[in-house]
């Protein structure tokens, strides 16, 4: 599944143009064969028109309607983020994680409705909480790839003995197996194939 950043560039957003053919090429590409879904920018949290038309813009290369998002750096802010997703008929959002630790920020590996306290009424936004992000380990607990498995293994055990679902998070730049990244892809690789064995 991939979430796709079509924001207006800016300090926090920095993300290839819509108009760019390369890029509108590429995620066409992608929707053929994978799930997408919308990374709404920085700059679209708490305002709903700005949000809007970035669903519009994905929508408008894909050619088909967007149910799915994440939020760029994982910015929730409630109850008004999942109001603004739910008012454009998003159906899931990705976004329930931690940044600096890995773990169950939603107390739980089970998908669940976002219950909107103020209403008092169960939504029809489905949150699906993640479990691990590839940066958490690198950037915030300086964990080198050689020993990145360990700590999903451990999530992945977790998850297992509850009959949960494992989620994790990558970014497109720690795939590409050079400079920083370097073997962080095959951390990626043995990752889905232990998780696969363990029934996740």
């Amino acid at each position: 599944m991939y979430f796709l950043l079509l924001g207006d560039y800016g300090v926090n957003d920095k993300n290839i143009s819509v108009e760019s053919k390369k890029f509108r090429s590429l995620i066409k590409s992608l929707a053929d064969y994978a799930q997408v879904g919308i990374h709404p920018s920085f700059g679209s949290n708490g305002n709903p028109v700005q949000l809007a038309k970035e669903v519009s813009r994905l929508q408008g290369v894909i050619n088909r309607e967007v149910f799915k998002s994440r939020q760029h750096f994982l910015k929730i802010s409630l109850p008004d983020t999942y109001r603004n997703l739910i008012e454009l008929d998003i159906q899931e959002d990705y976004t329930m994680g931690y940044a600096s630790d890995y773990g169950f920020r939603a107390g739980l590996c089970t998908p669940f409705f976002f219950y909107d306290l103020d209403l008092e009424v169960e939504t029809s936004l489905k949150i699906y909480p993640f479990a691990i992000m590839e940066g958490t380990l690198k950037y915030y607990q300086k964990i080198p790839p050689e020993r990145a498995m360990e700590h999903y293994k451990a999530i992945i055990d977790q998850v297992k003995a509850v009959n949960g679902i494992f989620i994790s998070l990558w970014h497109n730049d720690s795939m590409n197996d050079r400079g920083i990244w370097k073997g962080w892809r095959k951390v990626y690789i043995d990752m889905v194939e232990y998780a696969k064995a363990n029934g996740n």
